[in-house]
């Protein structure tokens, strides 16, 4: 059995799927600060609840972010963590991908787009096929609406952010843009599914050295190592 983290925003989850990645118990919360007080009891809930031990799961599935510094560090130190200890494999998926994958080949250009603060959002393009398209970056929803609109004939817009602000581009995109839907539960499950789908295929993280996905470093303090470290304006292909 697969055990999914994600802890990308201040909607988390935790998640036990089976081999398919079907999810067969979850636990959704919306934290006030890091997920601390509430993921370890969360994962304590679901194994008690199957009646199975930690060293009795397949894997452990965790989202890298982009998110809080804060917040992303206790998910995947937590999955690492299990997974030192029982031995099994760890899948780490960057969030941008998580929250794009469902809408894979429904769409030509599928952007995702998550919180970044100080009304910025960080945002992934993608094909119908999960290539990415661009380079990652953060920029205001605004700049970014308006160099899709100068790149792209239409845009399937998703994740948390894009949710958010619905509005904002439904009057920036007219006809060219589509909305998709989204709820906390989304991406826990696409989680549970793509990490269960690269377990099949024997992929595995390195625990030395997954990391976070930090698009923008944390204001206060310098850490050591910048791995996975995108910052900067998008470079969109030309039309």
């Amino acid at each position: 059995m697969l055990l999914a983290i994600d802890t990308s925003s201040r909607c988390g989850g935790a998640a036990l799927a089976d081999a398919a990645g079907a999810v067969i118990e979850a636990r959704l919360w919306r934290a006030t600060a890091n997920h601390t007080a509430q993921l370890m009891p969360a994962v304590a809930e679901l194994l008690a609840a199957q009646r199975i031990r930690a060293s009795g799961l397949t894997g452990v599935a965790v989202a890298l972010g982009p998110g809080p510094f804060s917040a992303l560090r206790v998910g995947v130190s937590a999955a690492k963590g299990l997974a030192m200890a029982a031995g099994f494999p760890i899948i780490g998926i960057d969030t941008l991908e998580l929250e794009a994958g469902p809408h894979f080949k429904t769409a030509a250009v599928v952007s995702a787009w998550l919180e970044a603060g100080r009304n910025e959002v960080a945002a992934a393009w993608f094909d119908g096929h999960g290539n990415r398209l661009a380079a990652d970056a953060i920029a205001p929803p605004e700049e970014l609406l308006r160099q899709d609109s100068a790149n792209f004939a239409t845009v399937a817009y998703c994740g948390e952010a894009a949710s958010a602000r619905a509005d904002t581009i439904r009057a920036a995109g007219a006809n060219r843009a589509a909305l998709a839907p989204w709820t906390p539960a989304a991406r826990l499950w696409q989680l549970a599914s793509e990490g269960a789908r690269r377990i099949a295929r024997g992929e595995a993280g390195d625990l030395a050295t997954l990391q976070p996905y930090y698009l923008r470093m944390p204001t206060i303090g310098a850490p050591r190592q910048r791995d996975r470290v995108r910052q900067g304006r998008p470079s969109l292909p030309a039309r």
